[in-house]
């Protein structure tokens, strides 16, 4: 499996999760929950980073399955989509919104779960308690914005949805539903004149990745547009105050990051690879108490 890795982790468990990206061994969260949840449990296994290049993810598949030992864990940028093909089979969800962030053994095969879309409402309708009548903007349809657009389309009176490919934005909101509509970006202030819901599914502002918001050189008239009690969520959690939450904080707007997100779809994931190891309360505990 080495051969398939630019990093090697050391796994001395019985048994092994890994999360699998391009650099979640400078980060990601998910090995600290997962193996927060596994002591909790004293379980005898591990989530462990696995960095794998795009060209070197289909043999690190393959290994895992052949490998017994791995119970399944976590997919990351940027291979959320394009690992969905190189599984045994995909979850409806996960097949309808065509990206995986979750694995899970069942015998000799892999499947692919989507949680990214479930752990970002639970976060959302928390915070909006009347999300069933707003208008929602939605900014990058990667993997994870995929998720949460179709997610969100049932949860919302309206949603617009924005993607630097304009082709990919027309295309998911047709596949989302009657109350979904694409635009172009930038994103004008007539638009988001109505928006209760501001959501930045991009890798803007992301630590490791591109600076600034999805809003461009327009980022502080476009919050300023938005009305008083609107809700401006970023699914980043790295830092835990990007750009954009900066500047909606700036204008009084109510704000989320990503982590709560991270750690709900974290604790649906533990329960797939892991049935009936402990019960999801107790998984929530200790992923909570582990930061």
């Amino acid at each position: 499996m080495q051969d398939f890795l630019d990093n090697d982790p050391n796994i001395t468990t019985s048994k092994y999760a890994a999360i699998l990206g391009l650099t979640p061994s400078k980060g990601a969260r998910s090995p600290l929950l997962w193996n927060a949840a596994f002591k909790a449990g004293d379980i005898d296994a591990a989530m462990v980073p696995m960095d794998v290049t795009p060209g070197n993810l289909a043999g690190l598949v393959a290994a895992l399955k052949a490998d017994a030992r791995y119970i399944g864990g976590a997919v990351a940028v940027p291979h959320k989509q394009a690992i969905a093909a190189l599984l045994d089979r995909l979850e409806p969800e996960a097949e309808r919104i065509g990206a995986v962030n979750a694995i899970y053994r069942d015998g000799d095969a892999l499947v692919g779960a989507n949680t990214d879309g479930a752990g970002a409402l639970s976060q959302i309708a928390d915070a909006l308690p009347d999300l069933s009548s707003r208008k929602a903007v939605l900014i990058g349809l990667g993997g994870a914005g995929i998720a949460v657009a179709a997610y969100l389309a049932g949860a919302v009176k309206e949603l617009v949805v924005a993607n630097r490919t304009e082709a990919k934005a027309k295309e998911a909101a047709i596949r989302l539903g009657a109350n979904v509509s694409s635009v172009a970006l930038p994103l004008t202030t007539e638009l988001i004149s109505d928006c209760g819901l501001l959501v930045n599914c991009t890798t803007a502002g992301y630590q490791d990745g591109q600076a600034g918001t999805p809003l461009g050189a327009e980022a502080d008239a476009l919050l300023a547009a938005l009305p008083a009690d609107a809700l401006v969520y970023d699914i980043i959690y790295q830092p835990l105050e990007t750009e954009l939450l900066s500047k909606a904080a700036k204008r009084g707007l109510k704000t989320r990051n990503g982590l709560g997100m991270n750690l709900d779809q974290a604790v649906i994931a533990f329960q797939k690879a892991n049935p009936g190891a402990l019960t999801i309360d107790q998984v929530r505990d200790a992923m909570r108490n582990a930061g």
